[in-house]
């Protein structure tokens, strides 16, 4: 899926990304992530978004974990939402047309990581990176996996959202995301 597809299909979207790549385990791939980005608030029904998306280190994603949330531990994925407006409960068929849904956050992730665990999952670490930002994206959008039902809810999005991407998820990898983390601007 390219951009061009997801604008032609729903072009009342305004979707601003800033990308900051401070790692050197893997390449940033600055046109996937915004793909990314636009099909994963696409799929949500976010009208307009202002993303940060920073690409880190274990060592930066650590620091940021015990800073924000103290836990001292290394992440795969941290997403911080600073400003929301409109009903995220609301469903599609319930959702006026005239009511705008927008986010404003950032999405940290470790391409580190990302590198690490791929091969257990049989999949590339860019593939591994995408699944940690739609997950963080997911976050952002009022999805939550701290009860089973939450964790099936967001696994079912992020399979639907890998499809539209055409990214085949290998059999053993249930998109479950063990250390991702998520904080609102109220949290710091």
């Amino acid at each position: 899926m390219d951009e061009s597809s997801i604008r032609s299909n729903e072009p009342r979207n305004s979707y601003q990304v800033d990308i900051s790549n401070a790692q050197s385990h893997l390449d940033v791939d600055e046109p996937l992530i915004r793909r990314v980005v636009s099909a994963t608030l696409h799929h949500e029904g976010i009208e307009s978004a202002t993303i940060s998306i920073a690409v880190v280190d274990n060592r930066e994603i650590h620091r940021l974990n015990v800073q924000y949330l103290n836990h001292d531990y290394a992440t795969d994925v941290l997403s911080f939402l600073l400003n929301s407006y409109g009903n995220e409960q609301t469903s599609d068929l319930e959702r006026s047309q005239d009511e705008k849904r927008f986010i404003d956050g950032e999405v940290v992730v470790s391409a580190e990581m990302a590198n690490q665990r791929c091969a257990e999952f049989l999949w590339s670490p860019q593939d591994e990176l995408v699944l940690y930002l739609v997950h963080g994206l997911l976050h952002l959008c009022g999805h939550d996996d701290l009860t089973s039902h939450e964790k099936e809810t967001m696994q079912q999005h992020e399979r639907q959202i890998l499809e539209i991407l055409g990214i085949e998820i290998p059999k053993d990898k249930d998109c479950e995301i063990t250390q991702s983390d998520s904080v609102t601007g109220a949290d710091f």
